[in-house]
């Protein structure tokens, strides 16, 4: 694994690169309050498994890529795209969880060209969230107002000047053991999903503004025709999985999968995880323009 900084207007983008053929690249982002490290356990079991290059970035705001501006998805798909290019990959497989799977998508609307497949790992489609998510998303357009006075007062130099960067390999494996001991989800449900704890690790303003994203309607999904497979839970905690599958299932080349977890896929289910997106990242034509 090899680290690299990609400097971009605003911020120094971080990401993480495991090496692998030219022609086969996979990006994975993760959700909303993680960072890079989401995928480091994936990336290690898969690159034993294909020969594919991994690239996984803490997206801008996140993790080791500190930003405290105003924050829009389209920041995060210029970002990815100049990543791409830095990496001297024309295209990709662009995948990602909750948040990541979102953008996944966005950019496959947006730049179609840069696109060759897509892996969406319990994406948070408006129409089937659930919960809290499903509460709030009506007075979503709060979020960016309330981030802009935080920003304000940000720029004029009063915030925390070091934030901690949170492990998620490790934390996802304390939370299995956590949970083998216990015998039930109450291990995660005190680690995971809880605003207070999130923003410890990250500018409150650019929690409030991704949260936005994340309740945005990403586009006419029906219009994605790349290869695509979709990974959902069966635990309906922020989303439910038959209303998810329903408007997944508008997309003309889609294969979904259900795997048995509450919503933490990569740290509930590793390893069928990266069974999943190793059998579909097979299953693609090899061709220069990836």
């Amino acid at each position: 694994m090899e680290e690299h900084r990609l400097e971009r207007e605003g911020t120094s983008l971080f990401y993480r690169r495991w090496p692998g053929a030219a022609d086969r690249t996979l990006v994975m982002c993760h959700g909303l309050a993680s960072n890079g490290t989401r995928w480091s356990e994936f990336a290690d079991l898969a690159h034993e498994q294909c020969d594919w290059q991994i690239l996984c970035p803490d997206l801008r705001g996140h993790g080791r890529s500190s930003f405290r501006g105003k924050l829009t998805s389209r920041h995060w798909m210029d970002d990815l795209l100049r990543m791409l290019d830095h990496a001297g990959c024309e295209r990709a497989v662009f995948g990602g969880h909750c948040l990541g799977a979102n953008l996944a998508m966005r950019l496959a609307l947006h730049h179609p060209d840069r696109v060759s497949g897509l892996v969406l790992v319990e994406p948070m489609l408006p129409a089937a969230l659930h919960g809290a998510l499903r509460f709030i998303r009506p007075i979503r357009w709060l979020l960016p107002a309330l981030a802009w006075p935080v920003r304000m007062v940000n720029a004029l130099g009063i915030h925390r000047h070091e934030l901690p960067v949170l492990d998620l390999s490790e934390l996802d494996r304390n939370t299995r053991a956590a949970m083998s001991e216990q015998g039930s989800h109450k291990a995660m449900l005190g680690r995971y999903a809880r605003p207070n704890k999130d923003m410890f690790y990250m500018p409150i303003a650019t929690y409030l503004q991704a949260l936005y994203q994340v309740l945005r309607e990403i586009g006419p999904i029906e219009r994605i025709g790349h290869p695509a497979l979709a990974l959902l839970s069966g635990g309906a905690l922020l989303a439910d999985p038959d209303l998810s599958r329903d408007r997944l299932e508008t997309m003309p080349n889609v294969h979904i999968e259900q795997i048995d977890a509450l919503h933490w896929i990569p740290t509930e289910q590793p390893e069928a995880m990266t069974h999943a997106i190793v059998t579909f990242l097979a299953s693609l034509p090899v061709n220069e323009d990836r």
